[in-house]
């Protein structure tokens, strides 16, 4: 028996495993085609072969800090033979840093429970798949014995995706038509739990051309679906400039009542916020797709991904990450925060979480309670005067309690979500908080999609972020959070060992923040940015005019840099170095981020995947490339400007006695004890 990576080159070993994985599609769901290539790209499909011929597979993702197990497929003659166990161990010894091993399964399949036990895994929680049937399901865990975090149970829908008329009807109305199946991959268990399906109000003046009848079926089909809206003028606005784009680039084309609908369908699916648009229509995804890139002046439309669900399958991973969570670019606007007093109950009470089960008396008794703390709770709202969101938070004994969280579903819902959660974590910081509770029993879906996100851990039902403020070693840190935890009654964190690798030593610095573990295996560099891209990037130095909302409100940036030969390895940590410059003085350490991914690509490629995260144009990448034609697209996230600036002269004087480098031009490693060293100088205690 014989286990091994399928390289994505392996067509002949792929289609196989496509084969194998048809033959059982009863248990595990429609997988397209194209997919399997994907995953065996990125070395996700392990084979296990007998003399030559495959009697198994692994297909398996890598989110955040842990494998999730897509397939486990054995062919049936070869089964209880120990395939699977061979497969699960190389997939685990692969991934050996990694938290451990997550599989959910359908609780319906027989003798599952004995099955996954005798592989090693243990129960870690119940869920309910997505699907349409809502099947019971199990969550399994494999664990890889790191000092552990709590797991949350379940991955967070990460993706929302408005689908058009014709699938809604593969999916309802003609499910047993040989055509249907091509959209019933959208069931499929890994995909189900990583998307909601959305049905922008566009979809009505896309039935125009459908009997009475099936109009009225597909619109009870519809009622079953969220159904988000933007504001109408703009959905309007959004529409007459995909006319006019199409008209341009087909003047000689009528269009008909089908193409109307459908430019409404896209123009309300953008001003709604909603990022991907579903559909099999090959007119919409390759002439006009194309067209909505160069809208540069209409953010919502140009961010627009129209494709089909086995392309979503495809690029499942780089959409979520790249657009579930992006901040949407406010057109022309910002957000903006106000105080909420006596007046603003009528504001409040917009929050309501009728679909929740909550009734007007207990919001008003919630604001009520809150009244009597003053300056204790706010309203967020979007440029345009619009309430968007709104929180309260009250420091009891080092615990932030936010007895109110909501945002409204709104096109920024997500992107707000991901702001309140990272405020309330800031204020806890400057507060000398050291744990943030999120106490509303009625949070918005949006505040439940990305609390995971945000490195929040649900614990006995309620969100808990940890605020340590704490740079030392794994056991200094480890200390500094068990006493966190007893603050609200829980008992001491693990006891993280030395020389943690990189990929837990991030993920335990995300969900401590700012906390810094000093004796990780994580890597450390000096990288040098230029004032004009740091004032737009980092917020440093500060200008006259606004940053871009995208930039000051986002939790992930991108900066690009040439495709040279460097030091710099992902996971690790960034220390900015501001360098010296005319109208602002000379080089200085600035702050710090986690340097989360380097991806290396064509300035056209790099640019359309990250230009919502960075400042560079496409001509400033262009020209970062030269004549390699290629770039380096840093990802960063948690980025830390420090309280006080360490000036040149000030970090000489530290590595006469420390090492470190003497000149930063192109990024250079940084020794851990003296970044240690530059982090202390650099946040001095508070008074």
């Amino acid at each position: 028996m014989v286990i091994e990576v399928v390289a994505g080159s392996d067509a002949a070993m792929i289609e196989r495993t496509v084969e194998l994985g048809n033959r059982s599609k009863k248990t595990l769901g429609l997988f397209p085609r194209e997919a399997y290539f994907e995953y065996a790209t990125k070395s996700c499909l392990l084979a296990a072969t007998c003399d030559g011929e495959l009697v198994g597979y692994a297909l398996f993702r890598l989110p955040r800090n842990e494998v999730t197990l897509v397939h486990l497929c054995v062919d049936k003659p070869f089964r209880e033979k120990g395939v699977a166990q061979l497969l699960v161990n190389e997939v685990s010894r692969r991934h050996r840093a990694r938290l451990g091993v997550r599989a959910k399964c359908r609780d319906s399949y027989a003798d599952i429970q004995r099955v996954w036990r005798g592989l090693g895994f243990k129960h870690l929680g119940r869920a309910r798949g997505r699907g349409e049937d809502k099947a019971p399901m199990t969550v399994w865990w494999l664990d890889h014995g790191h000092a552990n975090l709590f797991t949350p149970v379940d991955e967070p829908t990460e993706l929302a995706v408005a689908i058009d008329v014709n699938i809604l009807m593969d999916l309802h109305t003609r499910k047993n038509h040989p055509q249907a199946e091509r959209s019933l991959v959208l069931l499929a268990p890994d995909v189900a739990d990583r998307i909601e399906m959305v049905v922008p109000h566009g979809l009505e003046r896309d039935l125009d051309r459908h009997s009475a009848d099936s109009l009225s079926r597909l619109a009870d089909v519809a009622a079953r679906y969220r159904r988000p809206s933007g504001p109408p003028k703009r959905a309007e606005e959004l529409h007459e400039v995909l006319l006019d784009a199409v008209r341009s680039a087909a003047p000689d084309r009528a269009l008909t009542p089908q193409d109307a609908g459908d430019l409404w369908h896209l123009a309300e699916t953008a001003a709604a916020g909603i990022q991907v648009f579903l559909t099999w229509d090959e007119r919409l995804r390759s002439q006009v797709a194309p067209l909505l890139a160069r809208l540069v002046a209409f953010p919502e439309l140009a961010a627009l991904r129209v494709i089909d669900p086995h392309h979503l399958v495809v690029h499942l991973d780089e959409l979520a990450h790249s657009v579930a969570y992006q901040p949407r670019t406010l057109a022309g606007s910002s957000f903006s925060t106000e105080l909420a007093n006596a007046q603003s109950e009528a504001v409040l009470l917009t929050f309501l979480d009728r679909r929740g089960g909550e009734t007007r008396q207990e919001l008003k008794s919630r604001l009520n309670a809150l009244a009597r703390a003053p300056r204790s709770h706010s309203i967020v709202r979007a440029g345009d005067g619009t309430a968007v969101g709104c929180y309260a938070s009250i420091v009891d004994d080092q615990v932030l309690k936010a007895p109110l969280l909501r945002v409204l579903d709104h096109p920024d819902a997500d992107t707000m979500a991901r702001y309140l959660l990272w405020t309330l974590r800031l204020e806890a910081r400057n507060q000398g908080a050291r744990v943030v509770r999120i106490e509303d029993p009625y949070l918005s879906p949006a505040i439940e999609r990305a609390a995971s996100h945000e490195s929040y851990q649900r614990i006995n039902g309620t969100w808990h972020s940890w605020v340590i403020e704490a740079a030392g070693s794994s056991t200094q840190v480890s200390s500094a959070v068990s006493a966190a935890q007893a603050q609200v009654g829980l008992g001491p964190a693990a006891l993280l060992p030395p020389h943690l690798a990189p990929e837990s030593a991030a993920q335990y610095e995300r969900t401590w923040w700012p906390a810094k573990i000093t004796d990780s295996e994580l890597p450390h560099f000096a990288v040098a940015i230029q004032p004009r891209w740091s004032a737009e990037l980092l917020g440093e130095p500060q200008t006259l005019t606004h940053r871009p909302t995208t930039l000051a409100l986002g939790r992930e940036h991108v900066y690009y840099r040439g495709n040279h030969p460097s030091v710099l390895k992902a996971p690790g940590r960034l220390l900015w170095y501001l360098t010296q410059d005319a109208s602002t003085g000379g080089g200085r350490f600035i702050g710090t981020s986690l340097l989360d991914a380097i991806d290396i690509g064509a300035p056209l490629e790099l640019h359309e995947q990250f230009a919502h995260y960075g400042v560079f144009t496409f001509a400033d990448i262009d020209g970062a490339a030269g004549e390699r034609g290629s770039a380096q697209a840093l990802r960063v996230s948690y980025t830390e400007l420090f309280p006080r600036h360490i000036r040149w002269p000030e970090y000489f004087d530290l590595i006469q006695s420390m090492d470190g480098p003497k000149q930063i031009q192109g990024p250079v490693r940084m020794p851990t004890a003296t970044f240690a060293a530059i982090y202390e100088l650099a946040n001095p205690p508070k008074r």
